[in-house]
């Protein structure tokens, strides 16, 4: 493939991101939210399991712990989840997965209490994933999916590195009570956006033709960029 037909189908898949209000608002919130993961896991958890609990070993156990519950979330949902309304189980997913932990690390003590948090955190992880890929297969029609997923994939990644890089600032500037509090509540904004925003409705409504919201099936092959698009991993 010539590098002008590569650019082409990149920006088709952009574009076609672009004019997506639901799957654009997606790669948006979890554009951020993988930054507060990232600051997390890579400097938040390992300075508090190193200066408050058991170091590595606690360490390693939470990690597996939130790992674990997240594999038997995605199970959980395959099973039972075809039975609730995306949105409302996105949103509340979301919600326990991110504010608790960070709030628990800053204030209780012991690793109990953070593993209790991470275990139903990692449940509730488990089921964003699963709802996300449905949402795309739906909206994305089959010639798309590779260029659009692309572009979404980069977009929800695009933080990554700067939350270790701000994490480690707060830590060092704040304090790691201070730090923990202020990216837990960032994270709780982020993920009220499903609440909030009227675009998010979209997530349970009917999808049309070629799994574009509006689009006739009579339509053209390659959508224009006015249609519907992709959503990304948590």
């Amino acid at each position: 493939m010539s590098f002008a037909a590569y650019r082409g189908e990149l920006r088709e898949g952009h574009a076609f991101l672009l004019h997506a209000r639901l799957l654009l608002g997606v790669v948006l919130m979890v554009m951020v939210t993988n930054g507060l993961d990232q600051g997390w896991s890579s400097v938040l958890l390992p300075v508090h399991a190193k200066e408050n609990l058991g170091g590595a070993r606690d360490l390693g156990l939470l990690a597996a712990v939130f790992g674990g519950c997240a594999l038997l979330g995605a199970l959980l949902y395959a099973a039972v989840g075809h039975r609730f309304r995306r949105r409302v189980l996105f949103t509340v997913a979301f919600l326990i997965c991110g504010l608790p932990r960070f709030v628990v690390a800053a204030v209780a003590d012991g690793t109990v209490p953070l593993a209790v948090t991470m275990a139903a955190g990692g449940l509730a992880a488990g089921m964003l994933n699963p709802i996300l890929t449905t949402v795309m297969y739906e909206r994305v029609p089959e010639q798309l999916r590779s260029r659009v997923t692309s572009a979404t994939t980069a977009g929800v990644l695009m933080t990554t590195p700067l939350g270790g890089l701000a994490a480690g600032y707060l830590v060092e500037q704040a304090g790691l009570a201070a730090a923990l509090l202020t990216l837990g509540a960032l994270y709780f904004l982020t993920t009220l956006a499903p609440a909030v925003f009227p675009c998010w409705r979209e997530m349970d409504g009917p999808v049309v033709g070629d799994g574009v919201p509006g689009v006739s099936s009579s339509g053209p092959s390659r959508p224009s960029p006015a249609n519907a698009a992709t959503p990304p991993r948590p």
